[in-house]
């Protein structure tokens, strides 16, 4: 469903901004209907479909709404699974799609470390870190209001610190040798100076842009034009 019209908004932009156009990054994750043991066929069937109308692909293993999806995060499961994806998506595209992982908070700081050398060793283009998290600390909501809201993942605000702590530990075992993404609890423009200082590469915004719309991003653009001191 969704391949035809990437195609076709990629074509359109394509006509509207010769020159420089939007980038486009599609995530591709297994479907909740897939068991676990058939993850790699269904990602491939992602990256074939999607791979051709991308400028790059993320091999989403973090989202906590998917039963058993964080497993694949293991070392041993996920390095089949990304030299997979990514021979599979060069392959549809004819061409070299960079490959990212996005990756949960809720990682262990040793896995986060193992996920970071595997990336430099199946010489992956990057790494998103991270996605929503699946505890519920730090909240000033009543226990009983947060367990009515039921489990799934918790993004925005809370995630914040854990993200900025990730996205350090990456940075210290990659060198900068590739993309790091930052995302989780940026809100501001202070938090993309943060995150800009603490190695990343990029920095990416999904709580705060559903909160504050389409002109959010714009506003973090002119306070990082001010500088940190404001003027």
């Amino acid at each position: 469903a969704v391949a035809p019209r990437l195609r076709s908004a990629r074509a359109a932009l394509q006509r509207r901004y010769p020159a420089v156009r939007p980038v486009i990054g599609v995530n591709i994750g297994k479907t909740k209907v897939v068991e676990l043991e058939d993850a790699v066929v269904d990602y491939l069937v992602s990256a074939r479909s999607l791979a051709p109308a991308a400028d790059y692909l993320v091999v989403n293993v973090s989202s906590p709404n998917t039963p058993g999806l964080r497993l694949l995060q293991d070392v041993e499961s996920l390095r089949p699974l990304l030299a997979a994806v990514g021979e599979t998506a060069d392959t549809a595209a004819g061409r070299h799609v960079p490959l990212l992982v996005k990756i949960a908070p809720d990682l262990s700081d040793d896995d986060i470390d193992d996920v970071a050398r595997l990336a430099l060793e199946l010489k992956l283009d990057g790494i998103i870190a991270t996605n929503t998290t699946v505890a519920r600390t730090g909240l000033v909501s009543g226990a009983e209001r947060i367990a009515a809201c039921g489990a799934g993942g918790l993004s925005g605000a809370p995630l914040k610190q854990r993200s900025l702590e990730v996205l350090a530990r990456l940075r210290a075992v990659t060198g900068g040798a590739i993309t790091l993404v930052s995302v989780g609890g940026v809100e501001s423009g202070q938090d993309v100076r943060d995150r800009l200082a603490a190695g990343a590469t990029l920095v990416q915004g999904y709580t705060a842009f559903l909160y504050e719309g389409p002109f959010w991003a714009a506003r973090i653009n002119r306070e990082l034009a001010k500088g940190p001191s404001g003027h």
